[in-house]
């Protein structure tokens, strides 16, 4: 830790809170003989969930967690929001647990004081986490009634599940209480998954296994592959590279087992190489494959798909309120994986209080130590509370996550093409956003489309999305057979694959990892980058919110060019960012890529006769490659440049925009070639259509097959003989390195 002493310093003096988080209700104190109890609010929601089947067995052995608040706890915020400031002697400064645990653990003396008062009701302390911020007791059910003043009862919710629950609220001494964040396994209902509708694996979770017939991928049952996928969102840069995950950890937060069998077959059919998966278990979990198997599968899958070389550690915990504080905390103890995927949530609406503090407490550690966190967004679109309520996802819907959103995803001649928001009408599904009821608006959620007419001062989800849409899914291999997966359970573990490979290029060239990455991301996408890093989603809707020009809570600020994105994130060097040095020099092979230098060296033509560059719709500057737009019209512009023999990656980056007045698709196309010096095409990299007509939208491709050849970079628009299309290209550029 460089600097600790200074930036123990600096963390103690600072003041207030950032970003106005939510703070833990208030506990309401009432006299209860000659001592002052309080009660703590909002600890006893699963006894509403279900149909009372009696008091629990008295001698029946139960665990519960208590959450502490931290000591300098209204300094978590302001030290936080300065480890994410670049222009901070202490940026990226990351803390380690022990670091933690000494600037910002409960005092001893209050871990004394809570554990004596639990011993003194019959309870034992199984254990105190290493921050001091959770202690496990545990006792019989009437030992744990006498000590938190509740009433234990079974019940059994809609899906047949029976767990026991307290019937009110837990009750403490003050002193006891004033130190409490929460308390967690005073209940052990299996609640934690995703209200969605339709095809799925598990009610427990958001992942959805599509049983019938894809249109889409070349998987053996369908659905994009792990090569489909890393060219959708521009992987094969950094591969090429030997950026693939190598020396970096991913942690999967899953509330359920998986069979290694199924992903070693899923690793082999796809030659990924992959690490074998290592398990931890949580609070006694056995780590058996249960209903959610698939869940857990896909999400290694997933991880192995983006960033095959990367180390997987599935963190397993039973599937309570008790078992996810547990299994969230071994996470950021442990400090072993830098990115943390979450495909399990709860509706805000039915998450309690209590569970949501004690998150979000663990959250602000891992961010203290660099850890980032990407949670699916949920799969009811944006109606996490139901049919008819408007509600977001939790975790997602904590300022320390980055919740992930999901699309639906086409490719075209292979590479991207375009994408909307997955959304079903039918069967009510699609990928979650909206407005949280708990947490204000951060200060670093800013930018285009975030103050919308919907804003109301509080926090937007989601803030980045990936494909999601079971009907364009995922090939993968769960439970002996080859199925198609989509959900945003999908999009959160390929964004935390795509953290690996950052995390492993920002190492092998000197640069911090990515950490807490809600400022950074917002930050790349108010302000101008060296490299387009996200495709802006601009159509569809998530069953109530719209896709807009910028930020949206349908598909937040869009989804990765992942090679942009990782040049963006550390300094625009180019480069794979291998196992051994710097980025290397970059050449830009192309000229006038912006067009603001008039038409030369393109060479342009144009059967109706027209200037294809002008002023009429730039992406930037004043002018931009203003194709078709005219009836039995074909428009052609292309460059001709030679790419070195000796040339590490070459990467081909531009921007389109269409705009139709067709109302049936597709009749009129832009292609965009990779041709020889004589004209003939060697490679169509993509074809759009008035079926994609969209605002401007970045593309990227790998042009490293054509090292030590001559080429021509062609667009070329066709419209039929009615209602003309508009295709406008700004901004290419092939730079080699």
């Amino acid at each position: 830790m460089r600097e600790w002493h200074h930036a123990v310093k600096v963390a103690l003096g600072l003041v207030g809170l950032i970003g106005a988080m939510a703070l833990p209700s208030a506990p309401r104190a009432f006299a209860q003989g000659n001592s002052s109890i309080m009660v703590l609010p909002n600890n006893a929601n699963a006894s509403k969930h279900g149909k009372l089947l009696g008091h629990a067995d008295a001698n029946k052995k139960v665990s519960v967690t208590i959450s502490l608040h931290l000591r300098n706890a209204d300094k978590v915020d302001g030290f936080i929001a300065d480890l994410y400031n670049p222009s901070s002697p202490n940026y990226k400064h990351f803390l380690t647990p022990q670091q933690f645990a000494q600037m910002f653990g409960p005092s001893s003396d209050t871990i004394n004081q809570v554990t004596h008062y639990f011993t003194s009701k019959g309870l034992h302390v199984d254990s105190v986490s290493p921050e001091r911020t959770l202690i496990q007791v545990s006792g019989t059910v009437a030992q744990v009634e006498r000590a938190f003043g509740v009433t234990m009862n079974n019940y059994q919710n809609a899906e047949g599940h029976q767990y026991y629950a307290n019937a009110n609220n837990p009750q403490l001494p003050s002193d006891i209480a004033d130190v409490v964040t929460g308390i967690t396994g005073l209940d052990n209902e299996p609640h934690w998954r995703h209200a969605a509708q339709g095809r799925q694996s598990s009610p427990h979770v958001s992942g959805k296994p599509n049983t019938e017939a894809s249109h889409v991928g070349s998987g053996p049952a369908g659905g994009y592959t792990p090569s489909e996928l890393r060219a959708a969102y521009d992987v094969n840069p950094l591969n090429s590279g030997g950026t693939n995950g190598s020396g970096q950890t991913v942690a999967l937060f899953e509330l359920d087992g998986y069979v290694k069998s199924n992903i070693t077959t899923y690793d082999n059919y796809y030659s990924l190489g992959s690490p074998a998966p290592t398990n931890v278990l949580v609070d006694g979990y056995n780590g058996a494959a249960g209903q959610g198997e698939g869940e857990v599968e896909l999400d290694i899958e997933v991880i192995n798909a983006m960033a095959p070389k990367a180390n997987v550690t599935v963190y397993e915990g039973p599937n309570s309120d008790q078992g996810v504080i547990d299994t969230y905390q071994k996470i950021a103890s442990d400090d072993k994986a830098k990115q943390v995927s979450v495909s399990w949530g709860l509706s805000e609406l039915q998450s309690s209080a209590s569970t949501m503090n004690s998150m979000h407490t663990i959250f602000q550690q891992m961010a203290t130590q660099g850890q980032s966190v990407f949670a699916a967004s949920g799969d009811s679109g944006a109606y996490d509370g139901g049919d008819t309520q408007l509600a977001v996802d939790s975790p997602a819907n904590d300022p320390y996550v980055t919740g992930v959103g999901g699309t639906h995803l086409t490719l075209s001649g292979g590479s991207y093409g375009s994408e909307s928001v997955w959304s079903n009408s039918t069967n009510k599904t699609g990928g979650g956003g909206g407005l949280s009821t708990v947490y204000s608006q951060p200060s670093w959620q800013t930018g285009t489309g975030v103050q919308n007419s919907y804003s109301n001062g509080k926090r937007e989800v989601p803030d980045v999305s990936a494909d999601a849409d079971p009907n364009t899914g995922y090939s993968i291999y769960s439970a002996g057979q080859w199925v198609v997966y989509g959900g945003t359970s999908c999009a959160a573990p390929l964004w935390a694959g795509l953290a690996a490979l950052n995390n492993q290029y920002a190492e092998a060239n000197g640069k911090a990892d990515l950490g807490y990455a809600n400022p950074t991301l917002y930050k790349m996408f108010n302000t101008t980058q060296t490299y387009p890093a996200y495709h802006d989603v601009t159509q569809g809707n998530n069953l109530y919110y719209p896709a807009t020009a910028g930020y949206d809570m349908a598909s937040g600020i869009g989804t990765p060019d992942a090679y942009n994105l990782v040049r963006d994130l550390n300094g625009g060097s180019s480069g794979g960012g291998g196992g051994g040095g710097g980025g290397g020099t970059q050449t830009q092979l192309l000229s006038n890529g912006g067009f603001e230098n008039g038409k030369t060296p393109w060479v342009e033509s144009s059967s109706g006769g027209y200037e294809l560059i002008d002023t009429t719709y730039p992406h930037t500057g004043s002018y931009s490659a203003y194709l078709a737009g005219y009836n039995n019209g074909t428009d052609t512009i292309y460059q001709t440049i030679s790419v070195p023999s000796t040339a590490k990656t070459v990467t081909l980056t531009y921007w389109t925009d269409v705009d139709t007045t067709e109302t049936t698709h597709s009749y009129d196309y832009l292609y965009v070639q990779v041709r020889n010096a004589s004209g003939t095409v060697l490679k169509t990299l993509q074809t759009q259509s008035d079926g994609t007509a969209a605002g401007w939208r970045s593309q990227s491709f790998d042009l490293g097959a054509y090292k030590g050849q001559t080429i021509q970079i062609a667009f070329k628009a066709t419209n039929d003989y009615s209602n003309p299309t508009s295709f406008f290209v700004d901004d290419v550029s092939v730079t080699a390195q």
